[in-house]
């Protein structure tokens, strides 16, 4: 039997490569390397974005939010209680899993969509006047600083290149979690309320319980992110929790590719690399990059690793055994009582 490899896995191989010998190679100094670890950073928040916009069918317009507060619990944890750092990375997206529970569970019981934009929102506006003003707890607008890196067997992980190839492994990790969890009982699941919730439901899909914790899984994610965040660069500020984060994290997903595995990869790696290119031209940074994802949805709308993919399906005569999952995708809607 011939074993045959999506594309998709073909192309997110070739990425790992060339993200792991980049910095042995191409960007050899401390500054580019840094960057590196920003595109890893960026691409965790993004693909747990992506969970929301590709596999719910959702938008949380609070993103930032979650990952700021993910962030300030783990700094808090170790600069406050002297907690190790590898504790902070488990209680960040506990904390920001429960805190997206008790969101999704005011927004995702009835209307979906907007309350759930709307809802989100205003706990991200919320989220980031209480960062500003509490100072006792937060620094107020200084923030957090000297926010200890992790440390392995009493060695620090410091440098550049030492966090890059840590963080490089917990996106792996955190690929394969994402792999495995659209391909199982609960993905499916979630994937057929997005395509029709009726039907779903009619088959015994619990819709609400199972979007509400998608999106606490969501947050998690991206909450776990901001704590690789924190202890990397070592401080954090209430700018975290603010809109800007939320519009990088968007363009993340929308410019790689929404609900695919290795697109908000790529578009992170997009993203930082043209953002330190136009670096001159920082202040309109934004507007670059909305005229970028203007031209991107109207020329290459299903964004640039699907395009990409399709080109690989192509150069192999169209001969695939199916890419990432996608929402729309290869596995049909659960049995009945299934996913009750």
């Amino acid at each position: 039997m011939r074993l045959t490899v999506p594309a998709g896995w073909w192309l997110g191989g070739a990425l790992l490569v060339v993200a792991a010998l980049t910095p042995l190679f191409v960007f050899t100094n401390t500054y580019n390397r840094g960057l590196l670890v920003l595109i890893i950073i960026y691409a965790v928040a993004g693909l747990s974005l992506d969970y929301i916009m590709g596999e719910m069918g959702q938008f949380s317009f609070g993103h930032a939010a979650f990952w700021g507060f993910g962030a300030y619990v783990s700094a808090k944890l170790a600069l406050d209680l002297g907690i190790s750092p590898w504790i902070g990375f488990l209680a960040a997206p506990v904390a920001a899993g429960l805190v997206g529970l008790l969101i999704g569970y005011i927004a995702l019981r009835r209307t979906r969509g907007l309350e759930l934009a709307i809802v989100t929102l205003g706990f991200g506006v919320l989220a980031w006047t209480v960062a500003l003003r509490w100072r006792p707890v937060t620094g107020g607008p200084s923030g957090l600083r000297q926010v200890p890196p992790p440390s392995l067997f009493g060695w620090e992980i410091r440098s550049e290149l030492a966090y890059f190839y840590f963080s490089l492994l917990l996106l792996l990790g955190i690929v394969f979690l994402l792999s495995r969890l659209r391909t199982s009982r609960f993905g499916r699941g979630v994937r057929s309320i997005h395509e029709n919730e009726d039907l779903a439901k009619s088959v015994g899909v619990a819709a609400t319980k199972y979007y509400v914790l998608a999106f606490s899984f969501a947050c998690a994610l991206v909450g776990f992110s901001g704590a690789l965040y924190a202890h990397h660069f070592r401080f954090v500020n209430p700018n975290l929790l603010g809109l800007d984060y939320m519009f990088i994290f968007l363009i993340v997903v929308l410019v790689g590719g929404r609900g695919t595995l290795w697109g908000p990869v790529l578009g992170s790696a997009i993203f930082v690399l043209v953002s330190e290119w136009l670096r001159a031209l920082q202040e309109y940074r934004f507007v670059i990059f909305g005229v970028v994802l203007l031209l991107v949805v109207l020329f290459m709308p299903i964004g640039v690793f699907p395009a990409l993919q399709n080109v690989a399906r192509r150069m192999r005569g169209g001969k695939d055994a199916g890419g990432d999952v996608t929402p729309g995708g290869q596995d049909p809607v659960l049995e009945p009582g299934g996913a009750g």
